[in-house]
């Protein structure tokens, strides 16, 4: 039998500990596979499953450098949150732009934000953060205040709503895919509607707003 050499030994222990080590991130590439995780988390298990411990664990990383980073598991989610109202708005305002260049019609920008609201669990989330009354919430509320200006300024194909009328818009769309991520599909059930009745709804009401200000 061949004898193991000291050396060899010492190889073996050096390279299974490297391979265990845990990869050095840096702090704003952290802060991103972090969120990533508790987006997956949000997904699979609700937002109550966003802890800090629960993303460390997915990142097999130790919970101190989680919470060294976001602190609390209330500053996680908001920062999950932040980062779906950011993909939210984007796509409300390209959706918006698209509707106004005749690109789509109401019915696709109304899919495009309930898709949103659902397929992210934003919608969930945000009713998280509502039910335990978090300040949190205000910056994205905040986010959602500058958005009628921004799309009422751009002028593009000449079939914009007045800076005052969008809050209108936002507000129906916004609040009706919310709640249909919510409570809409058990609630449409009960009632015996179709799984599609309050985006038809939406888009109905959607169609015949722009109807009244668009020359015919």
């Amino acid at each position: 039998m061949t004898a193991i050499k000291p050396l060899q030994i010492l190889s073996s222990m050096t390279i299974v500990t490297s391979l265990v080590r845990r990869r050095r991130r840096h702090p704003d590439e952290l802060r991103e596979e972090a969120i990533i995780a508790a987006r997956e988390i949000l997904m699979a298990d609700g937002p109550g499953s966003i802890t800090l411990q629960a993303v460390a664990a997915a990142l097999g990383m130790a919970h101190g450098s989680i919470t060294h980073h976001f602190g609390t598991a209330a500053n996680l989610q908001a920062a999950v949150a932040d980062e779906l109202i950011v993909q939210l708005l984007t796509e409300v305002r390209t959706g918006t732009l698209a509707l106004k260049a005749g690109d789509i019609c109401e019915a696709d920008l109304v899919d495009l934000v309930f898709d949103t609201f659902e397929t992210t669990g934003v919608g969930r989330l945000i009713g998280w953060l509502s039910a335990s009354q978090s300040p949190l919430l205000q910056p994205l509320f905040e986010r959602f205040a500058r958005l009628p200006h921004e799309i009422a300024t751009d002028r593009r194909d000449g079939s914009a709503f007045t800076e005052a009328e969008l809050p209108i818009i936002i507000e129906s769309i916004v609040t009706s895919a919310l709640s249909s991520s919510l409570i809409g599909s058990g609630l449409r059930q009960a009632l015996g509607l179709s799984p599609a009745f309050t985006r038809q709804r939406v888009a109905e009401n959607l169609a015949a707003q722009r109807a009244m200000r668009i020359p015919q």
